[in-house]
């Protein structure tokens, strides 16, 4: 039962991710070629060509930022529907418990946004590939790794490796967390028989706050500042920074989970 819900989720979902990549293409090619001419103009070019290839480029960028959110909203309506809507009721007779239902939206929510992330990513390298007439990969091709670990190891005291595993789990873990803190608050929301939306808004701006709270009350207690820096602790500072900040977002997404499912399981009260 559990594959033909993730099979739904993904079906039902497809339609509107597929178009927004379709057109996160378009963008993608129309920005490249604005760069491009850019790039290879000469002092022929018109103020009205150079003026559109600037539009073009503006409108790259307001289409890229706009994707992510407008992915990220769908799915939001698509989570809110499925779980507290009408059709909410069917969700909630399923033969799953709250807690797998629950979990399964979530790798669903979670592999959409991860694959438009790394959509994102590619498009901005694509732009650059192009818009620079291909030189942008002959250049990184042709960087001195050696040279670029060392710089990492004398900079922040860790090792390339690590800083690389560290970007990948923070981006992990910052999607889980934005996914986890608008469904924590869909959730607690669902606990009021009206003023449900403004309820759920509060209970999303409380979270955050918490979120804040704790990490700056670490970084306080940690004992973090510019000089230790300066003064060569660094390795043993960076890593406890980062292993200790990783800890927190792993602490507060079990937290929320725990939240959501409780809700879904035990005081759940449908539109």
């Amino acid at each position: 039962m559990i594959g033909k819900l993730i099979k739904y989720e993904f079906k039902h979902t497809s339609k509107t991710m597929f178009t927004t990549w379709i057109v996160l293409a378009a963008a993608t090619l129309m920005g490249s070629l604005a760069l491009y001419r850019l790039d290879q103009g000469n002092h022929s070019d018109t103020t009205f060509s150079v003026v559109m290839n600037v539009i073009m480029l503006v409108l790259y960028i307001i289409a890229l930022i706009g994707i992510f959110y407008v992915d990220f909203i769908y799915l939001c309506y698509h989570y809110h529907k499925t779980m507290y809507s009408s059709q909410g009721y069917l969700t909630h007779t399923l033969p799953l418990s709250p807690a797998a239902a629950f979990s399964v939206k979530i790798f669903a929510f979670f592999i959409w946004m991860l694959a438009s992330s790394v959509l994102l990513v590619i498009s901005v390298l694509v732009l650059l590939n192009v818009g620079s007439g291909g030189e942008f990969f002959s250049t990184i091709s042709t960087f001195m790794w050696d040279e670029f670990i060392q710089s990492v190891n004398e900079l922040f005291g860790i090792s390339a490796p690590f800083l690389i595993f560290i970007f990948i789990a923070d981006t992990f873990l910052g999607i889980l967390w934005r996914i986890l803190w608008v469904t924590a608050s869909m959730a607690i929301g669902q606990l009021f028989q009206s003023g449900r939306t403004g309820f759920s808004i509060l209970a999303g701006f409380c979270i955050y706050m918490v979120n804040q709270i704790v990490n700056t009350i670490f970084l306080a207690a940690s004992g973090y500042n510019l000089t230790a820096f300066l003064d060569g602790a660094r390795k043993n500072l960076i890593r406890h920074i980062l292993g200790g900040s990783m800890i927190i977002s792993a602490v507060m997404l079990i937290a929320l989970y725990g939240i959501c499912v409780y809700i879904n399981k035990k005081r759940l009260n449908l539109e």
